[in-house]
């Protein structure tokens, strides 16, 4: 065989593979039952997906120690409460973020459908709590302190669904390693 077409057939798997990689896990964007002043918010999610969905993804898998139990997640793009579906409901994110708040919502929801799987908990760990045994340091890992600090703040002015504010402020009084150690030990007891 000679030089050229080995390096064509080299290409090509590699082609092949970065194409499997992106197509891993594969979330659709659309606007709430077609609803045209959603399109561009969709359009902005769907550009965050194309350009960082696998490095989310492989971050979330790392610092979590699970795999992403899904391959394809319907999303609706609308104006209201984000939300991170369940079984065959779509996750819900908000159009009017802002860029840096579509990115950590979009990975706050994945977190979400990511601890689905962790089906024994312990009482004194709400959904939020479980998640935020992770999220900030997932936020870290993926963009930097900054961002990290920036959706930490954001959430605590979320009122009325739910205290995000104590639960950051209950997550954050741990360091990363005993955050980590904690989150390690629901996995444990998940795994027997």
């Amino acid at each position: 065989m000679s030089k050229a077409p080995l390096f064509i057939l080299v290409v090509c798997m590699a082609a092949i593979g970065a194409a499997a990689e992106r197509q891993r896990v594969s979330i659709t964007f659309a606007s709430q039952n077609g609803d045209q002043k959603f399109d561009a918010a969709a359009d902005e999610y769907r550009r965050i997906w194309a350009d960082q969905g696998n490095r989310i993804i492989q971050g979330m898998e790392k610092i979590s120690k699970l795999k992403f139990p899904e391959k394809k997640v319907q999303v609706d793009v609308y104006e209201g409460t984000s939300f991170s579906g369940r079984g065959g409901t779509p996750m819900r994110l908000r159009a009017s973020y802002p860029a840096d708040m579509k990115k950590g919502t979009l990975v706050h929801e994945l977190g979400h459908r990511m601890n689905s799987q962790l089906t024994k908990r312990p009482v004194d760990l709400d959904e939020h709590q479980l998640l935020f045994l992770y999220l900030y340091d997932l936020y870290e890992d993926l963009y930097g302190k900054e961002f990290a600090d920036g959706q930490v703040a954001f959430g605590k002015t979320l009122k009325g669904l739910y205290d995000y504010e104590a639960a950051w402020n209950w997550a954050l009084a741990m360091s990363r390693e005993e955050r980590l150690r904690r989150f390690a030990e629901v996995l444990k007891i998940n795994r027997k």
